[in-house]
C-alpha cells in the first residue's frame, strides 16, 4: 500500500497554535459506563428507590462529583477507532496498535515507525509517544439523581467459561436514560483542517446514531449524539485568542475542514 501524505503536525518542539473544542453529547439511548464500586452501586441503588431481585444494581453509571461520567479515554478510543477504520477502507495506511489479529502477528508493516507515525497515531498518540489531543471528561449537566432511568433493566448473559444457559448470569443494570445531555472539550495542539475534519465527521455519524458509547452496546445501549458547539482557535508568539468560532461561522469552519478530510481519503483511492 503506498503511502498518502497528509498534513503534517509541526512536532512538540514547535508550538504553533492551540485549540479548545467545546461539545456535547446527547444519550439516543440508555447507556452505561461500567462503574465498578459497591459506592457507586450503593448511591443509585439508594437513588433508584425500588425493591429489586438482588440486593445492588450489577452495573451503573460512573459517578463523580454526583455527576454522570463518561471518561476522556473511552471518548478517544471511539473517536481514533472510527477515524482510522475509515481512513483503512479509503486506503489511507493506518497501523494497528496491538489489537487482536486472528491469523497471529499481525504483519510488521501494520506498524508504523515513531519517525513516520500515521494519521492515526500523529493525532492521537501511541503507548511510547503522546498525541496532540487531549479529550476532557464528559459529566452530565444534571446530577446524577436527574438523569438515572426510571427502573432498572434486567439482562441475561451467558457465561463464557460453562459455553451454555446453565451458566447464565441475571443482571439489573441500573443505566443513565436517553435524552441526558453530557458536556466536554477537545483541546488541541497544532491541530489541521483534516483532523478537525475527520472529528466533524464523526459528528455526523453519531446523528444518525452510529456512534455509542459505553458497554453493552451490542444489546441496545449507548448510541449517542455528538455536538460541537464551539472552537476557540489560539496563537502562541505570544499567547492569545486568535479566533472564535460558532453558530454559522462555526459550521462553515467545519464543513472547509471536512472538504479537506474528504481530499485526503481521495488522495488514497486515485
Amino acid at each position: 500500500m503506498e503511502e498518502v501524505e497528509f498534513e503534517r503536525m509541526e512536532g512538540f518542539h514547535k508550538l504553533r497554535s492551540l485549540w479548545s473544542i467545546e461539545y456535547r453529547v446527547t444519550t439516543l439511548e440508555p447507556i452505561l459506563t461500567q462503574a465498578a464500586t459497591e459506592e457507586a452501586k450503593e448511591l443509585v441503588d439508594s437513588i433508584i428507590g425500588k425493591t429489586i431481585p438482588k440486593d445492588l444494581p450489577d452495573a451503573v453509571p460512573l459517578i463523580l462529583g454526583n455527576r454522570a461520567v463518561i471518561t476522556g479515554n473511552a471518548v478517544k478510543g471511539v473517536f481514533r477507532h472510527v477515524i482510522s477504520a475509515q481512513l483503512r477502507e479509503a486506503g489511507v495506511p493506518i497501523c494497528y496498535q496491538g489489537v487482536k489479529y486472528t491469523e497471529g502477528k499481525p504483519p510488521e508493516e501494520w506498524q508504523c515507525k515513531p519517525e513516520n507515525p500515521c494519521f492515526a497515531c500523529t493525532w492521537f498518540g501511541t503507548p511510547s509517544r503522546q498525541g496532540a489531543l487531549y479529550f476532557s471528561f464528559l459529566k452530565s449537566v444534571d446530577d446524577v439523581e436527574g438523569v438515572l432511568a426510571g427502573e432498572p433493566i434486567p439482562m441475561i448473559a451467558l457465561r463464557d467459561d460453562y459455553r451454555a444457559q446453565r451458566g447464565r448470569a441475571f443482571l439489573m443494570l441500573a443505566p443513565v436514560r436517553e435524552g441526558v445531555v453530557f458536556e466536554g472539550y477537545i483541546r488541541g495542539e497544532n491541530l489541521s483542517r483534516e483532523i478537525l475534519g475527520a472529528l466533524k465527521e464523526v459528528q455526523d455519524m453519531s446523528e444518525r446514531g452510529f456512534i455509542r458509547f459505553g458497554g453493552f452496546k451490542t444489546r441496545g445501549f449507548g448510541s449517542v449524539k455528538i455536538e460541537i458547539t464551539r472552537i476557540e482557535e489560539y496563537g502562541t508568539t505570544p499567547f492569545e485568542l486568535r479566533r472564535v468560532y460558532e453558530g454559522e461561522e462555526l459550521q462553515r469552519f467545519l464543513e472547509e475542514c471536512q472538504e479537506a478530510y474528504h481530499r485526503l481519503m481521495g488522495r488514497a483511492e486515485r
